[in-house]
């Protein structure tokens, strides 16, 4: 294949459109709220659509590179937009950009620091989508962990100030492992951290030994922010302490940075044949399924609803794990594909939840009776989602497991259909009883007498700002039509296909 790596300042320009939010609300005077606050929602809006115009030459297998600074010999900062950075860039600029539109009405205006920080956020973690090499992620990584923290402490509530604590040293802990990977992996790979060829390192230079150390530092160090059991615990914490569209955030995007630097470490570092010869697959394979049910079992015990999709956001993360460890075509492409798709579903689930909360004042799932009459529009959003979660045609997370169970068999192992199967069940568990007491149950239907006379009628259009409710809808909508249209060029499958066929031939 030819090279079509191409000089571009786009790269660089896409990463810094959010911080036209951060001048905003620094230039504009406090009377001008409103402006400042859509100058917020345009530097997000920028990013995307500059973004997007990339997909004809992302398409066409032209790559965008451009040096920022060169640390020392063969250590640089560089960015490159490839496909895989192309498709994490995408996703989350377009799930950034409706979670900024939500935060409008939903974050006191007064708030500016929110705002603030979720603009520079944006930029970190489209740095770590477009970095051209392990250092440059690395520092991108860092960046985004220190300015996601005061996303999750926003509201200085005690919980909220611990769970930011406990995010602080969960993610600092992962940072200084993932130091010593990238300095072993430096050393030992003859000073090439890029991403350019899909496996670099080699046991022609380095022991098998140390590889396998090297590998499971990267997993430890990425696994963290990825939440791989028992490396978690910071999420149920953080995910109910944050503001709703941060929360969305935290589990439609910052969880996949982890996910993404795995999918770097395997397909880009290592390689599918280095990662079978040292066996390494089969550990990643056990935890993510460990993971994907303990999380599932752990979600059924959750009367808030948050922490109940935190612990589902633990568990569904770890089927991009799973579809990596498989080592088969389908699998990988079902893994790595599940990043949007979780994010759509996920994003649009936790944005439900802040409507739940903003009209009803309702954080637990046992007080949430009658709530689909109130919120229609929100729950009909919620519920599509929630049965997208188990797998149901047509959604994507209906095509997320049907190639995953292809993965399996193309692996000859079977033993992860079972997985499949069981984690859909549990996603069932969890998921149906909310829909049921939202539409099944009313206030007063367990009083001896009561019972239809009391049911709530249903009202439409006055649930909430459109603001709110337009950003849901949108990702209600996407999860079914790019189950149904998924060869859609621009879809996932029209960029994650490209990469995949490359490694598995």
């Amino acid at each position: 294949m030819p090279d079509k790596s191409t000089f571009s300042v786009i790269p660089l320009i896409v990463i810094l459109l959010p911080w036209i939010s951060l001048l905003a609300i620094l230039a504009f005077p406090k009377k001008a709220e409103r402006l400042r606050l859509w100058l917020c929602a345009l530097g997000s809006l920028a990013s995307f659509g500059l973004l997007f115009s990339l997909l004809p030459g992302i398409l066409d297998g032209k790559t965008y590179t451009i040096k920022l600074a060169s640390v020392v010999e063969s250590l640089e900062m560089r960015l490159t937009v490839d496909t895989l950075g192309f498709y994490f860039a995408l996703i989350l600029a377009f799930l950034w950009m409706l979670a900024t539109i939500y935060s409008i009405s939903y974050i006191d205006h007064k708030h500016n620091r929110f705002f603030a920080f979720m603009a520079m956020c944006e930029s970190f973690i489209l740095g770590c989508a477009f970095s051209a090499n392990m250092f440059t992620y690395f520092i991108f990584y860092e960046m985004m962990t220190f300015g996601s923290y005061p996303l999750i402490i926003h509201e200085e509530t005690t919980i909220a100030r611990r769970a930011g604590y406990k995010y602080l040293v969960y993610a600092v802990a992962a940072g200084t492992v993932l130091f010593f990977a990238i300095v072993a992996h430096y050393f030992w790979g003859n000073g090439e951290l890029g991403f350019g060829s899909y496996g670099v390192l080699s046991l022609e230079f380095a022991s098998r030994a140390a590889l396998t150390t090297i590998f499971f530092t990267y997993l430890a160090g990425f696994g963290v922010k990825a939440a791989i059991m028992p490396l978690h615990g910071w999420v149920p914490d953080a995910h109910p302490a944050a503001p709703s569209p941060a929360s969305a955030l935290l589990s439609g995007v910052i969880l996949k940075a982890g996910a993404f630097g795995i999918i770097r470490v395997c397909f880009n570092v290592f390689g599918t044949d280095l990662l079978r010869e040292l066996g390494v697959y089969v550990v990643m394979a056990v935890l993510a399924c460990i993971t994907i049910v303990v999380a599932s079992v752990f979600a059924l015990t959750q009367d808030n609803l948050k922490r109940r999709l935190a612990y589902s956001s633990i568990g569904q993360v770890s089927y991009i794990i799973l579809g990596l460890a498989m080592l088969a075509h389908d699998g990988a492409l079902g893994g790595v594909m599940h990043l949007t798709h979780h994010a759509l579903m996920k994003g649009c689930l936790f944005l439900c939840a802040g409507v739940i909360l903003v009209k009803t004042g309702k954080k637990n799932i046992s007080e949430m009776a009658g709530v689909g009459y109130q919120l229609p529009i929100t729950m009909i959003c919620f519920s599509v989602c929630a049965l997208a979660m188990m797998g149901t045609p047509p959604s994507v997370g209906f095509i997320t497991k049907w190639l995953l169970g292809s993965g399996a068999l193309q692996a000859s192992l079977p033993v992860y259909i079972i997985i499949l199967l069981v984690s859909a069940l549990l996603n069932a568990a969890y998921f149906l009883p909310i829909i049921y007491i939202a539409f099944f149950r009313w206030e007063g239907d367990e009083v001896e007498g009561h019972g239809e006379t009391h049911r709530p009628k249903l009202v439409f259009g006055k649930e909430a700002d459109h603001k709110l409710v337009v950003p849901i809808v949108i990702l209600a909508l996407l999860v079914v039509v790019v189950g149904i249209w998924s060869n859609v060029t621009g879809f996932p499958y029209s960029l994650v296909s490209r990469v995949v066929n490359v490694i598995f031939p």
